[in-house]
């Protein structure tokens, strides 16, 4: 048996699964990750979110060459299995914690969502490691540089100090975060979406100072929970493809991604 086509069978031989509707979400943008002789494997570019616990979830899409039966119904066949896949970032471990099916026209066949969080270790080489490699190079993840920065509020710093910013080298992984000359060797990330109201409370930042006109914003919380950073606290928002903001010591800096 195939290691990527066994994986939807180990998964409901390991725990029991609840039918639930797929949720569907209009702005999904696939990238491939791993050709196979019998399957692509491809993730959604636009799911990562960052959860407690250094908990990073991804969503991956398989599209076999050749429909398979569903268990216990042979005459249902699917083509397509997404799966949303949870990773510990500083263990080495994964769970599912969603899987659909769909068929070759793109309708639901099935969809199950795990009520328990049964967590396994990454297999060093492995298809699923793999998965999690690529996880790990999507934005906020990378390198980026400064190319400009907005105020945050009334600002008062000189403007030389200002003017240094530009060309500030930013990089950012799952266990390390670099700011310039400034490194954090334990930093938190965590997924959460903003509205207008709970930014000002929250951050004490207005989305439109910093040129964002919707009422809400998904963003990501950054602690540093070591010394390395002065101030310990950032928040990224993701403002185009390539593009991100990142608030630091009251300026935001707008971070082109490099060497994408």
């Amino acid at each position: 048996m195939n290691l990527r086509h066994g994986t939807l069978r180990l998964l409901i031989n390991a725990a029991v699964f609840v039918c639930l509707p797929i949720c569907v979400r209009g702005q999904d943008k696939w990238e491939r990750v791993h050709t196979g002789q019998e399957y692509i494997i491809e993730i959604n570019v636009n799911h990562l979110k960052l959860e407690r616990e250094r908990v990073l979830q991804a969503q991956f899409r398989t599209i076999l060459s050749q429909p398979e039966s569903l268990r216990g119904k042979p005459e249902a066949k699917y083509k397509t299995r997404l799966e949303t896949i949870d990773f510990k970032l500083n263990d080495g471990k994964y769970s599912f914690a969603e899987v659909t099916l769909l068929d070759p026209s793109g309708k639901v066949l099935q969809s199950y969502l795990s009520p328990t969080q049964e967590w396994r270790v990454l297999k060093p080489g492995g298809i699923t490691e793999r998965l999690f490699e690529a996880a790990r190079t999507l934005p906020p993840f990378g390198s980026w540089k400064t190319v400009n920065y907005r105020f945050a509020e009334h600002e008062t710093k000189p403007a030389a100090d200002l003017a240094m910013l530009i060309g500030t080298r930013v990089r950012l992984f799952s266990d390390r975060a670099e700011v310039g000359a400034k490194i954090c060797s334990s930093p938190d990330f965590q997924s959460k979406r903003f509205t207008q109201e709970e930014m000002l409370r929250d951050v004490g930042v207005d989305l439109k100072t910093i040129g964002i006109k919707a009422d809400h914003v998904d963003a990501i919380n950054v602690r540093c929970e070591g010394n390395g950073w002065q101030p310990p606290y950032s928040v990224l928002i993701k403002t185009h493809e390539a593009e991100m903001l990142m608030l630091w010591d009251g300026v935001f800096l707008v971070l082109k991604r490099d060497g994408h």
